[in-house]
């Protein structure tokens, strides 16, 4: 995949596939996120709590075990749902959670969890517009492969990591554009850091410059 091939991608599955060089946590957010935009759809606690705490594992928050109890929990619970829903919406967001809480996340699992999502929305022209939210988390959490960005520590200002760290914790990145203000106070060149910043997201758990910010990887 080349970098014009990796910035008009409109399928996550393409991006999901291709040789990305990066950590479980990250693709674990990405599925997280993709995750949470059917979350009011998962009828089950097993399922919700499963998304919620995979995010945590991915942060180091949890052990294998504890992952490994509320994974194998939410597989159970896709299960019953698939006897009880069919093919259903709510079959879509149980899956979604199993797959998002796997204790490794294999290429399969990437794709079968954004899948998962897409396939919640009954309408071809809605699960189109799925996919093409889902490669832009992708991009979020990933930025641009081809160009990365070399961060220098001196940007790292209390200001910046209070503000990046209070987006990381609520899920709200409406700080963004003023997180660019405070990385460009700092002393930050970078048009790319301070574009994404700008634009329009959207920005999730995960994302490449919050977590420079807060030294995550």
């Amino acid at each position: 995949m080349t970098e014009a091939e990796w910035s008009a991608c409109e399928e996550p599955e393409a991006l999901a596939y291709s040789d990305i060089k990066a950590s479980d946590r990250k693709w674990r957010l990405v599925l997280c996120a993709c995750s949470r935009r059917i979350r009011k759809q998962m009828t089950e606690d097993r399922s919700r709590i499963a998304l919620d705490l995979s995010e945590r594992f991915a942060d180091g928050l949890i052990s294998d075990e504890e992952l490994g109890a509320v994974g194998a929990a939410a597989q159970i619970a896709w299960v019953e749902v698939s006897r009880k829903y069919g093919d259903s919406l709510q079959r879509a967001a149980a899956a979604a959670a199993a797959y998002s809480s796997q204790r490794f996340i294999c290429d399969n699992d990437r794709s079968n969890a954004m899948g998962a999502v897409a396939e919640a929305f009954p309408k071809a022209a809605r699960r189109t517009v799925e996919q093409c939210a889902q490669a832009q988390i992708i991009r979020d959490i990933f930025g641009n492969p081809f160009r990365p960005v070399i961060f220098s520590p001196d940007w790292r200002t209390p200001t910046a990591t209070t503000l990046a760290s209070q987006m990381y914790e609520s899920r709200d990145f409406g700080a963004m554009p003023i997180l660019a203000d405070a990385l460009q106070d700092a002393g930050c060149d970078s048009d790319d850091v301070l574009n994404h910043c700008c634009g329009s997201g959207p920005h999730v758990r995960g994302c490449w410059v919050v977590d420079l910010v807060l030294g995550k990887e």
